[in-house]
């Protein structure tokens, strides 16, 4: 019994200490305090890093809290806190206040995940992240159809690619030997699409004629459709879970609030 007294005065004691030290006054300003607590309510607000480089320089620090009030209690004494547009200031950061904190309370404490949740939605969902089949593809451009039948039959006969492209093709594309890059359904023109998604790889088609000219093209890749990782995609997926279930949650408290509330409009003045 003896020993578990002594356990509850250690507790005491050192609760009355830490209470005692966030009540240490720091500075004085127009006889207002800044106390210990006042300082670790501030530095609990900033980001961690600069949080750390506070406190290794408290005093600045504390000098900053202390311009802070002392500008605050010259604008008081001003009267700057009753001009109008600061009142509206005011009562606008109120609404917006008080508004946030019903959100937290009743959308955003509720629309968390369960550590399975996002997991479960991908194995159901797998479709949606499919990546699609992406070609890619070299092309030699030129003004008309009779060079491009030429460049065709040249390379037929085993002309290099690359060579003839940065020495023919007037796309700027030539000076990489015609390279166009990975791209997907959708995002070039469509006669160029209607060709080049019906190669195989390696093989060379043409000419084909688009708004630009007359194409010599070369399928040089493919990557066939396949569902990404869920580790690639389980950040941006949790977020997005996150989010229809706040939009959810607050369309229903939005529901809730007009069933008790009577909300009018006047038709004539809305329209």
């Amino acid at each position: 019994m003896k020993r578990l007294l002594g356990v509850i005065l250690l507790g005491c004691l050192l609760m009355a200490g830490c209470q005692e030290k966030k009540n240490v006054i720091l500075a004085t300003v127009g006889g207002k305090p800044i106390t210990q607590s006042d300082l670790d309510h501030r530095l609990a607000g900033i980001p961690a890093e600069i949080r750390a480089a506070a406190t290794e320089r408290k005093k600045e620090f504390i000098e900053d809290i202390v311009s802070e009030e002392l500008l605050l209690q010259e604008a008081e004494k001003r009267g700057i806190n009753r001009l109008a547009d600061v009142k509206q200031l005011q009562e606008e950061a109120r609404k917006k206040i008080l508004i946030a904190k019903l959100i937290e309370l009743e959308v955003d404490n509720g629309s968390l995940l369960g550590s399975a949740d996002a997991l479960s939605y991908y194995e159901a969902h797998k479709e949606e992240f499919k990546a699609p089949l992406l070609l890619r593809a070299s092309h030699i451009l030129v003004k008309t159809e009779e060079e491009a039948v030429s460049i065709k039959s040249q390379l037929d006969l085993g002309a290099d690619f690359e060579e003839l492209a940065r020495a023919k093709s007037i796309d700027a594309t030539g000076k990489r030997g015609g390279d166009l890059g990975f791209f997907q359904k959708g995002q070039l023109v469509p006669e160029f699409e209607e060709a080049v998604f019906e190669m195989k790889k390696g093989s060379i088609a043409g000419p084909v004629k688009t708004n630009f000219g007359y194409h010599i093209i070369k399928l040089t890749d493919r990557i066939e459709p396949s569902v990404r990782d869920y580790e690639s995609i389980r950040k941006p997926l949790e977020e997005k879970l996150i989010m229809a279930k706040r939009r959810k949650s607050l369309k229903e408290l939005v529901d809730r609030l007009k069933t008790k509330i009577t909300v009018t409009f006047n038709e004539k003045a809305v329209v």
